[in-house]
């Protein structure tokens, strides 16, 4: 985030934030966009993944000018797997700085080498769970949610991954980094109008065996208004940090 470093810290086990209305609309495995961390962990648990879970833990750093400081650390994402006949590989991803700690993307990768269902059953389990997909590939199935919010972001829809150092770019086309920034979407007019979405990529071909398949559930919304609270919040204690040095000056002998 702008010249700031960002330092990621690994522990084992353990907002100026989106619009969590979006939290009610999908879920993987029970996971929904808006949750907490408590209730990340309680969902992992139910799904009998309790004992292969990392956290990964993220804190910027500041400086007043002179001196070099480091904000208190927050839980980032979530790694979890699942591990029978068929690994279940998780990542949760939340948004950043004191006022976050909600979920804003989940990414999961399913193996299924025991038994794979074909391509057209995997599509049918989807659409029971989700209903109608906004659009679909050879490859690549997704839903826009909730109804009457716009997509937000350019270029392919999933493309974008969490692990990505920033979406703004995506999203704006002048201005970025700034609250008043121009979208590339013309309809959109403010992130509260932004769709969040979910895809899942896996062979092509109606009987090919889906051997392994990709998921991404992402709040849009979410991620850009907890990356822009991020650059303010650092951005402030920086400049608290710089009155503080300087109220401390001392006047040179001349």
């Amino acid at each position: 985030m702008k010249s700031f470093k960002v330092k990621i810290l690994l522990t084992i086990m353990l907002c100026i934030c989106g619009n969590y209305v979006h939290a009610q609309d999908f879920d993987v495995i029970g996971l929904k966009l808006g949750m907490t961390v408590e209730e990340v962990h309680k969902v992992l648990k139910d799904y009998d993944v309790e004992s292969n879970i990392k956290e990964h833990r993220q804190y910027y750093n500041y400086s007043d000018g002179v001196e070099h400081f480091k904000t208190d650390d927050f839980v980032y994402y979530i790694d979890a797997i699942k591990r029978k006949e068929n690994n279940d590989y998780l990542s949760i991803f939340f948004s950043p700085g004191p006022q976050g700690g909600r979920v804003v993307a989940v990414t999961r990768t399913l193996e299924n080498k025991a038994q794979p269902p074909t391509r057209g059953q995997y599509l049918s389990a989807l659409k029971k769970k989700y209903g109608q997909p906004t659009s679909e590939d050879i490859s690549t199935v997704h839903w826009d949610f909730p109804a009457g919010k716009i997509q937000c972001l350019v270029g392919a829809i999933g493309a974008y991954q969490p692990t990505h150092p920033s979406i703004l770019k995506k999203i704006y086309s002048a201005n970025v980094g700034s609250r008043d920034g121009i979208f590339h979407n013309s309809k959109v007019k403010s992130l509260s109008d932004c769709a969040s979405y979910l895809t899942y990529s896996m062979p092509s071909g109606d009987n090919s065996p889906v051997t392994e398949a990709r998921a991404i559930m992402v709040d849009v919304a979410g991620i850009a208004n907890g990356e822009l609270a991020a650059n303010e919040w650092v951005d402030g204690l920086a400049e608290q940090a710089r009155k503080a040095r300087e109220a401390k000056g001392e006047m040179p002998d001349l």
